[in-house]
């Protein structure tokens, strides 16, 4: 199955590209919206290398050299992923455990932590996800 990247920044992409998807969610979680100053000194690598292994600091280094880099918050695919989570949890809830949709949107806010507020779950629910296009030759109606 292919990740579907389009919906990371430019600069996630590069990171996903230069040391593994695992390891950028793992830059991500720690440094997320700072930027990092990476120098060719033991002390900066291995501060580094305790995070995503030496291998992949080493890789960092040589790309970036000494110039600061900013790793990248990832807003909007957390946000993506969030409401795949949603309609998929509610899908479930609704047809394999029978709930109804208030009862099934009342524990799908205790899901997530922080919780969500019902009216962002409800918001989400009238969405279908993503749209696709059934020929590639028809114009969008928006």
């Amino acid at each position: 199955m292919q990740t579907d990247l389009s919906y990371l920044p430019m600069t996630a992409q590069k990171l996903i590209a230069l040391i593994g998807l695992p390891l950028t969610l793992r830059l991500i979680d720690a440094y997320g919206g700072r930027a990092i100053n990476l120098y060719n000194s033991d002390n900066s690598l291995d501060r580094m290398a305790e995070l995503i292994g030496r291998d992949a600091a080493q890789k960092l280094l040589s790309f970036f050299g000494n110039a600061p880099f900013t790793v990248p918050l990832c807003k909007r695919a957390l946000t993506v992923l969030r409401n795949r989570v949603i309609l998929a949890e509610f899908d479930r809830l609704t047809m394999t455990e029978g709930l109804s949709a208030r009862a099934s949107v009342a524990r799908i806010t205790r899901v997530f932590t922080p919780p969500i507020h019902e009216r962002t779950i409800w918001r989400v629910l009238k969405t279908t996800g993503e749209v696709q296009v059934a020929d590639a030759r028809q114009m969008s109606l928006i």
